[in-house]
């Protein structure tokens, strides 16, 4: 078996699932939530778990937890910093996205009888601020979380003595 770096399977992993993405929203006109989400992390995961099975198949040799966590840290990190990358840049592509989201969170403040229209426009205005970075840090935070966790279980896993 050929050895591949945690970086290359890192670039591997976040190159399909951005493609999967693409696909999914510009072909099948999936939301750019729910299952398109769903199945960018299952796809992060097997690349997690497919790294450290590639890591402990090359060398024979007992590998610590801490070995495990390492090459599986380096190749979730590529994906982080490439899914957030790719979610700015998906964003500002489509920018009808948050107005979709705008326009129905209005529709729930109309109803509020306590906010007037300028309360409605300066509530807009806040939102368009904070929608992008709010955006890519959640999803830094999800990958980063489930990167861990997933990490963190099948290095254990494998790491265990026989």
């Amino acid at each position: 078996m050929r050895n591949i770096s945690a970086k290359n399977m890192g670039l591997i992993t976040a190159a399909v699932m951005v493609i999967v993405s693409l696909i999914m929203f510009y072909k099948f006109n999936f939301s750019d939530k729910g299952a398109t989400k769903i199945i960018s992390y299952s796809i992060f995961t097997v690349g997690i778990v497919a790294t450290l099975l590639i890591f402990k198949l090359n060398n024979a040799a007992e590998k610590t937890f801490k070995e495990y966590f390492s090459e599986g840290f380096k190749m979730f990190v590529v994906v982080v910093l490439i899914m957030a990358v790719f979610t700015y840049v998906f964003y500002k592509l489509n920018p009808q996205i948050f107005e979709n989201t705008l326009v129905e969170i209005n529709k729930y403040n109309v109803k509020d009888i306590d906010k007037t229209a300028l309360d409605l426009e300066e509530n807009n205005k806040q939102l368009r601020r904070a929608f992008m970075p709010m955006t890519i840090a959640t999803n830094i935070i999800m990958y980063l979380i489930i990167g861990t966790l997933v990490t963190v279980c099948t290095g254990g896993f494998l790491s265990q003595k026989k």
